[in-house]
This record gives C-alpha cells, structure tokens and sequence, in this order.
C-alpha cells in the first residue's frame, strides 16, 4: 500500500461526517485520490491517469538487475490491516491533549484469476472482516463515525489488475458489495487506493542494494489539491525476497475547500497541508501482499468562508499502520 493511501485512510475514519470538527469550525479537507502527475522528467506508469510518475535516482550497487514480480495465478493471499491514529485540534492558541482514536482491523482475501502473457496479475478481492476496536478515551461520537465508515467495507468486493513491476490498474468494487450505513463512504475510496498501491513499484532499470527511486504523485478531490513525493530505498535483496525503505512527504498549496464554509457559495480554506512519514517494507516477487510497517504525521490549518478568518483550526494526526501478508 501506498503512504498516500495510508494517511488518506487513517483521515477517512478521523474526519468522517459523523465526527465533525468543534461546533462552528470548518470540517477538514475532502479526501485526495490520485491523478496523473504529468511530469516531463519521470517515467509514466502505464495504466490511465491514475498513476503517478517513476524515476530513478540512483541505481544502486552492483550486482544489478531488474526487479520484477512473478505472480502465481494458484496462489490465494490474504491482507490484514492494522490502524492506530491520535488527533488533536487547536483552535484560537489552545493545545488540548492528544486524544487516541478506536483502532480499525480490517482483512482483504486477494484471489488470483490468471496471469497474461505480459505478466500482469489478474484477481478478484474482497473484505472478509472489518471492525473496530474500543477506545474508552475516544468521543462517542468519533467511536460512532468510524463504526459507520467500517461498516460501509464490511461486504466490499471487486477486481483488479497489477503490472509485474506492482503497477496497479483497473481497480473495480461491485456495486452491489457497497454497504449503506450513513457513512461518507470515505472508507471505501480507500481499500481501492490500498489495492491500487499494495505491491511495492520497481523502476524501469536494473537496481542493486542501495538502489533509490522517486515516485511523484499530484492528489485530488474535487477542488482540494496535494502534491505527494515518495523516496523508496532498497536496502537489500536476496532471491526474491528484499527490503525497502519509503520517506514519504505531502504538502498542499493554499486553496478553497469544496462543500465546506456557510452560506451557499461560501467555502472553508485550507491554508496550509503538511504530512511526513516512513514506511518500511518487505517485499517478496513472488507475492501481492507486503509486510509493512508506517509511522506518519498529517497537519493541516483550516480557516473558515472569507470574512470570517479568526475561525481557525489545526488539526494534527499522529498514525501508525501495520500491513501484513499471508498465503491461504
């Protein structure tokens, strides 16, 4: 998975419709999903516009090669995601306490289909479980939020396809899986960008141990706009198994908040979007699933419609995901 599905997802449960900002204060921006990054200098992913641009930074020490999946159509996987997150939110120079947040657990079955003559891994999904956990210290009406946001994944399914060099496409969710339980359906946004990102992506070239690679990607939601920079390091690799390193950095420009602010045409402005984190990764080329582990922070400042700026609020999360992999 990628960080930023990962920061996307933790946000999804900690800002849920459900769990809404202090009385009278501007709600946090809509979440991004990710568009083409166009960028001249990168290589572009294949796969439509929702992939993000590659480039190599340094090809690391020999001896080299190219790293590339070799997926097993007879082969069932099983993802296991674990998500702990504290907030807290300043308003007017206040600092209130760090307040943890329910822990979420939620299983994907990954099932292989075929595998095409390109390499490209075909297979259907679905959430088997979904739950969250107690947090006496949460707000009832956070806890409550994230149960409807969880319950929307419960009977999730789909399809998906992914390149040899964990470059994901085509990601689909049955219609008819999707739960309706009055949530925002952010949740559900965000097992297709786990799915989208789960594989760790190889570049082009051949690498070797201390290898570095760039990943950048431009997110969108409606108005909201996050650029997104991933720095992957290979630190080692033996066979078909390796290790990677992922310093992932996000930052957003000044910008108007769709769907937020009062009076109509009014809206909420996000004035400044900070998030940094590091992921560490092991991999295996023979498997879709990961085992990683993600320690990250997300900072946001939000200032109510225009003319009412002194409404302003920082909001800070602290998030910790761990993703584990296994064979059925």
């Amino acid at each position: 998975m990628s960080r930023a599905a990962m920061l996307a997802l933790a946000l999804a449960v900690g800002c849920s419709k459900q769990a809404p900002a202090p009385a009278g204060e501007p709600p946090p921006p809509p979440l991004p999903t990710e568009v083409d990054a166009g960028s001249p200098a990168a290589e572009s992913a294949p796969g439509g516009p929702e992939m993000a641009t590659m480039g190599l930074l340094d090809p690391g020490r020999a001896p080299r090669r190219k790293l590339r999946y070799v997926w097993r159509a007879d082969r069932k996987e099983v993802l296991d995601v674990d998500l702990r997150t504290a907030t807290s939110t300043e308003i007017a120079g206040e600092k209130p306490a760090e307040i943890p947040l329910p822990p979420v657990h939620f299983v994907i079955a990954l099932e292989p289909q075929r595998v095409t003559d390109e390499g490209t891994l075909l297979y259907a999904w679905h959430v088997s479980s979904a739950t969250v956990g107690e947090s006496p210290e949460s707000p009832s009406q956070v806890a409550d939020g994230m149960r409807a946001e969880v319950a929307a994944i419960a009977r999730l399914s789909g399809t998906a396809q992914v390149t040899s060099r964990g470059l994901a496409k085509d990601i689909a969710i049955d219609a008819a899986s999707v739960t309706d339980a009055g949530a925002t359906g952010q949740m559900i946004e965000q097992v297709r960008q786990t799915l989208r990102d789960l594989a760790a992506p190889f570049p082009d070239e051949d690498v070797g141990p201390g290898a570095r690679w760039e990943k950048v990607s431009q997110l969108a939601s409606k108005d909201a706009r996050i650029t997104q920079t991933d720095t992957f390091s290979l630190l080692e690799v033996a066979g078909d198994k390796g290790r990677l390193d992922d310093v992932l950095a996000q930052a957003a420009p000044p910008q108007s908040l769709a769907g937020t602010g009062g009076a109509a045409g009014e809206r909420a402005r996000l004035e400044s979007m900070l998030a940094s984190g590091d992921a560490k990764t092991r991999f295996d080329l023979s498997r879709l699933a990961p085992q990683t582990t993600f320690d990250g922070t997300t900072t946001m400042v939000v200032s109510g419609p225009p003319g009412d700026h002194a409404r302003r609020l920082t909001m800070i999360m602290r998030i910790k995901i761990a993703l584990s992999g296994s064979v059925r």
